[in-house]
């Protein structure tokens, strides 16, 4: 599936046009990876971004470079239902200025209107942002919530 749009241009009318609040060149950045981290065993599949803070208008890929800030993110688990639909769940997270966070899709405990629920993998930081800002930064855990 692709999508397209200016990710500049985007970026510059987000608060105007509700487009996904992308990361600029002007200061530090966050960073949402999907894919790579399916583990059968342990019940925990690969996601697929659905949106971004509502929108659906940014190009499919397996890294997201977004501003820094709360964020709700719709995910779709790779691991088909009974019926082999796709299923989709919204994640807000609160993404920490030169953090990196994996996202998985948690099937080891299956609720009556969930299949499965979103979830941080793993969080890291980013080296190149942290050597570039790094000293403005003030360190902090990530803030993960499952929306309903």
């Amino acid at each position: 599936m692709r999508r397209s749009s200016p990710l500049r241009a985007c970026a510059a009318l987000a608060a105007v046009l509700s487009c996904p609040a992308f990361a600029g060149d002007d200061g530090p950045w966050a960073e949402v990876r999907v894919g790579g981290q399916s583990d059968e065993g342990q019940a925990q599949y690969d996601v697929m971004l659905v949106a971004i803070d509502g929108s659906m208008d940014f190009d499919d890929r397996a890294l997201y470079r977004l501003a820094p800030g709360m964020h709700g993110l719709r995910l779709a688990s790779f691991k088909r239902g009974r019926s082999g639909e796709m299923t989709a769940q919204t994640l807000s997270l609160e993404l920490q200025p030169c953090m990196r966070y994996a996202l998985a899709a948690d099937h080891t405990h299956p609720e009556p209107n969930r299949s499965w629920q979103p979830r941080v993998a793993a969080s890291e930081p980013i080296k190149g942002c942290m050597k570039k800002y790094g000293d403005r930064l003030q360190g902090a855990a990530p803030v993960a919530s499952a929306g309903p």
